[in-house]
């Protein structure tokens, strides 16, 4: 019986592997197929100044309405030294369209500047570059903010 068990055993072994490599054998031929969800690139860039015109350094740009099942880890960038910023939006299931609200803060104990609000919009047809597949393409918008300077009391 046990001679049985182990030739049966073997038996199957030898089937299974067999079928296994021929199926995978078969399907070394085809053409790539693609799984995936549409996606766009939303990118926002832009200065921060004062009301003179001078670049500010270090100012916060929180982008703070946007709902999202998968929501960007970087919701908020700061100014580099010559006042500009980049914010990139990554959207899986791009939308048609998109639209979101950018704060601008001083982020220091004693703000200098009083904080300052864009809403920015993209519509479909700014998305550029689609490639025909699951890339629905890019958009940029600059977006330049003056801030005030806080009235000192």
């Amino acid at each position: 019986m046990k001679k049985f068990n182990r030739k049966l055993i073997r038996g199957t072994n030898w089937a299974l592997a067999g079928l296994l490599s021929l199926l995978g054998f078969s399907s070394c031929g085809n053409p790539v197929e693609e799984y995936g969800s549409p996606h766009a690139d939303f990118k926002v860039t832009g200065r921060v100044t004062d009301e003179a015109g001078e670049p500010l350094s270090g100012i916060r740009v929180v982008q703070t309405n946007l709902k999202s099942d998968f929501p960007s880890p970087y919701d908020t960038v700061y100014s580099s030294p010559d006042g500009s910023y980049r914010y990139r939006y990554y959207a899986s299931y791009a939308p048609d369209s998109l639209k979101f609200t950018m704060k601008f803060e001083d982020p220091t104990k004693r703000p200098d500047y009083e904080s300052d609000s864009v809403t920015v919009g993209f519509a479909k047809g700014d998305l550029k570059g689609a490639d025909g597949s699951w890339f629905l393409g890019a958009a940029e918008k600059v977006i330049d903010v003056k801030l005030k300077a806080k009235k000192k009391s």
